[in-house]
Order: structure tokens, then C-alpha cells, then sequence
């Protein structure tokens, strides 16, 4: 039998930004609406792929249009200078 703790608070419902069985966590809902430009309650196709190619685009230190896995974990970790310039 799993005792107390043996479940993370993922497991559990309950993140780190506060979600819970009664609605989404904070960060989740700032996130939709921010994606939902036109604020209809729905994210299109459109809207979702302009959300990513923001991030995309914030992750490409050196912008030629890829990323390495240096760059996404600079950006994860919001170290600048962990990416050398081209």
C-alpha cells in the first residue's frame, strides 16, 4: 500500500500553481488567455501557432531558425549568456 508522500503533488492534482479538482491552476488560465487573442473562450489553430512561434522565436538565441538543446535550456533556465553568439 502506498502511505502518505509516496504520491508527488502532480500525482495528485495539485501543481505547484495551484490547481485542484475545482478549476485549472492560475498559470494555465493566464496562459489560455493570453493564446485566445480574440477572446472568444476557444484557441484556433492559428492562435495556438502563433503562441509557439513566439516561444520559438524567444528560445533562438542565435536566430537561424533552429534550436539546440543548449538554447532550450537556456531559455528553460533564463540564463542568457549559457548560449554563445554567433
Amino acid at each position: 500500500m502506498m502511505g502518505r508522500g509516496m504520491m508527488g503533488q502532480g500525482m495528485k492534482g495539485h501543481g505547484a500553481t495551484g490547481g485542484d479538482a475545482m478549476g485549472p491552476p492560475v498559470a494555465f488560465r493566464i496562459i489560455f488567455a493570453l493564446m485566445d487573442a480574440d477572446g472568444d473562450g476557444t484557441v484556433s489553430l492559428p492562435e495556438f501557432q502563433v503562441a509557439h512561434e513566439r516561444i520559438f522565436k524567444a528560445m533562438d538565441r542565435d536566430k537561424d531558425g533552429k534550436l539546440t538543446p543548449d538554447e532550450m535550456m537556456a531559455f528553460m533556465h533564463g540564463n542568457k549568456s549559457a548560449v554563445p553568439q554567433q
